[in-house]
C-alpha cells in the first residue's frame, strides 16, 4: 500500500479513537447503554486489545507506537471495530471487559456486563417514562391557551436525546443569508475584547467558504469544527472549551481538529485560545513559546484583541454566542 494511503488509515484510525468516541461518551450518546470509558487512550486500549492482542495485551504482539507499526489490514479492522461501537454494533461494555481480562485486572463476568447493561438501559427508560407522566399530568392542569406549549412538552425527551448527541448535522447546514454588511455606527464599535463591552452577536458562514469546506475530504467532525470557528466575528475570541461545550464534544477533540487548518486565515483558527485565555496552540505548537505564536499575537491585535504577552494572555470576554 502507498505512503499516502497508509497515512490516511492512520489519520482515520486517530479520529475514531481519539475524537470520535470520546465525543460520544462526553456526551452520553445512547449508541450504548453505557460508557466505562471516556478518553482516548482508553479507547485504544479497548480496540488494540481485542483486534490485536485477543488472548494477550496488544503491546505483546505490536511494537509501540501502535499507528506507527500496524499494517494496513491491523489498521482497518482497528478502524472498523471503532466504527461498529460509535454505531452501537458493538458493545463497549464487553469489549472493555474482555479486555480488562487479558490484563489480569479485576472485572465483571460478561454476563454480569451483560445485566448490568440491561439495568441501564431500563433505567434510561423509566427515566424517559416518568418524565412523559409528568408533562402529561402538567398538561391536564394547565388551561386551553396552553395546548400548543404542551404538546412540545411531551416530545421533549426524545429531544434531549438528540440534543446530547455530537450536533455535526446543525453545523454543517449551509447558512440560509448573509449577513448585510455593518452600519457606520456599528463598525465604529469598540472591539469585543474590551472587558466592559459584551461580545458581538457572531458573522454568519460566508457561503462560498461553507461550500469549500463541506466539499473537501475532512471527517465530519472537522468540518463541523471550522464551520463553528466561522461564527466567531472579528476582534473576538473563543476558548477550545467554549466550542467543544457547543459541539458536546472535548476541548482536546477540537485541539487536534484545529491543529492542521487547510482554510486558514479564512477560517480564523488564530481565534481560539485556551480556557484560561493563555494563547493556545497555533501552527502547530503551543503557547508563547511556540515558533508561531508571534504571528497569533500579530493576528488578534490588528483586529482589536488585547494581548498581554508578558503574561501570553488576551484580555476580555470569551465569546460563546454560537448557533
Amino acid at each position: 500500500m502507498s505512503y499516502d494511503k497508509m497515512e490516511a488509515l492512520r489519520d482515520e484510525w486517530k479520529r475514531v479513537y481519539g475524537e470520535t468516541l470520546p465525543s460520544l461518551a462526553l456526551s452520553k450518546s445512547f449508541v450504548q447503554d453505557y460508557w466505562p470509558v471516556h478518553v482516548d487512550h482508553c479507547f485504544g486500549r479497548i480496540i488494540l486489545d481485542n483486534v490485536i492482542g485477543r488472548d494477550s495485551p496488544w503491546m505483546k504482539k505490536l511494537k509501540s507506537p501502535a499507528a506507527k507499526n500496524m499494517t494496513s489490514e491491523q489498521l482497518e479492522a482497528c478502524i472498523a471495530l471503532g466504527t461498529a461501537i460509535a454505531e452501537g454494533r458493538e458493545s463497549l461494555p464487553l469489549l472493555d471487559a474482555k479486555s480488562l481480562q487479558l490484563r489480569g485486572k479485576k472485572q465483571q463476568k460478561p454476563a454480569a456486563v451483560l445485566a448490568n447493561s440491561k439495568r441501564k438501559r431500563e433505567e434510561r427508560s423509566d427515566a424517559n417514562d416518568n418524565n412523559n407522566n409528568n408533562n402529561n399530568n402538567n398538561n391536564n392542569n394547565n388551561n386551553n391557551n396552553n395546548n400548543n406549549n404542551n404538546k412540545k412538552e411531551n416530545t421533549g425527551s426524545a429531544h434531549k436525546k438528540k440534543k446530547r448527541q455530537i450536533d455535526i448535522k446543525s453545523a454543517l447546514t449551509p447558512p440560509k443569508t448573509v449577513k448585510a454588511p455593518l452600519s457606520t455606527a456599528a463598525a465604529a464599535a469598540p472591539p469585543a475584547s474590551n472587558p466592559n463591552v459584551p461580545p458581538p452577536e457572531s458573522d454568519e458562514v460566508d457561503p462560498d467558504l461553507h461550500h469549500l469546506i463541506t466539499a473537501s475530504d475532512l471527517t465530519l467532525f472537522r468540518q463541523s469544527v471550522l464551520l463553528t470557528l466561522c461564527q466567531v466575528p472579528s476582534g473576538s475570541f473563543t476558548s477550545y472549551a467554549a466550542m467543544a461545550g457547543h459541539l458536546h464534544s472535548s476541548a482536546r477533540a477540537v485541539g487536534n481538529a484545529l491543529r492542521n487548518n487547510p482554510f486558514a486565515p479564512r477560517v480564523p483558527c488564530h481565534r481560539v485560545v485556551a480556557a484560561d485565555k493563555k494563547l493556545g496552540g497555533f501552527g502547530g505548537e503551543w503557547g508563547m513559546q511556540g515558533k508561531h505564536a508571534g504571528e497569533k499575537v500579530r493576528l488578534l491585535r490588528e483586529e482589536g484583541v488585547v494581548v498581554d504577552t508578558a503574561r501570553g494572555k488576551v484580555e476580555g470576554l470569551t465569546w460563546n454566542a454560537f448557533r
